[in-house]
């Protein structure tokens, strides 16, 4: 490690308090619940593709008023199969919904970290909770660098006599971190209000193309956010209305 990184790149790893670990699990048990969505939404979806029902596509199960109304459609011998996936999901939900409000709360004990990194584009609840909960005030880093480090969105470094080579992002680093800053940055990226971080997804796409300059982009994103939570500045693009519709919506304001 401390050959393919200069060990000031590295940031120490503090023990969690409770809080943190509290928080930690939250990040946890919601990302497994929502990979159990989406496998039950899968299986339902395969039911009707056996059944010939192409017709039916992942957009028309998202909803539980609408996958009822779509299994009524199958024939009957699919019937108590997907009436069995139906309930799965129906517990699934409801245990996301009792997560999330534990999250919103969670939010609320931290009102003004929370309104700082939510005032960039595609950070929204569970964004929120996995940075407060991963990265804190940041202080244990000692540049964006290491922060960007941190949450594996670096380059591998290739050491060869006097040959360095970067190659993929590397595959370590904080997961939970790594997996929501990715996916804010594809919603940043087709936001109104990116400023200068879309402009240099923009840039970098023409020449990269769209999956490593999303990748690029998160990294951009930590390091952004790095100053922003280090200093209590605000995301400078995010108009005010926008951002306090965004914190209402959540419960926040």
């Amino acid at each position: 490690m401390i050959q393919r990184h200069p060990i000031e790149e590295l940031p120490t790893v503090p023990i969690p308090n409770d809080e943190e670990e509290d928080n930690r699990r939250l990040c946890s048990e919601h990302e497994n619940w929502t990979k159990q969505l989406t496998q039950g939404k899968n299986r339902l979806h395969s039911l009707f593709t056996q059944a010939g029902l192409t017709q039916i596509t992942k957009k028309h199960l998202r909803t539980k008023a609408n996958r009822e109304i779509s299994v009524a459609l199958l024939p009957s011998r699919y019937q108590k199969e997907a009436e069995r996936i139906l309930k799965v999901l129906d517990l699934v939900e409801q245990n996301l919904k009792l997560i999330e409000k534990e999250i919103q709360e969670a939010l609320k004990k931290n009102k003004a970290y929370v309104q700082t990194i939510m005032s960039m584009p595609g950070i929204g609840m569970i964004t929120s909770l996995a940075i407060m909960s991963y990265m804190g005030d940041c202080k244990r880093f000692s540049s964006a660098k290491q922060a960007a480090y941190y949450a594996g969105l670096v380059p591998r470094v290739d050491i060869s006599g006097d040959t360095v080579r970067y190659g993929r992002i590397i595959n370590r680093g904080c997961h939970s971190i790594r997996r929501v800053i990715v996916q804010a940055a594809w919603s940043l990226v087709r936001c109104q209000h990116g400023g200068k971080v879309k402009e240099f997804y923009q840039r970098l796409y023409l020449k990269k193309g769209a999956k490593k300059s999303i990748i690029a982009t998160s990294r951009k994103m930590i390091e952004v956010l790095y100053v922003m939570i280090r200093t209590g500045k605000l995301f400078d693009s995010m108009p005010e209305n926008i951002l306090n519709r965004k914190l209402t919506q959540y419960g926040l304001m």
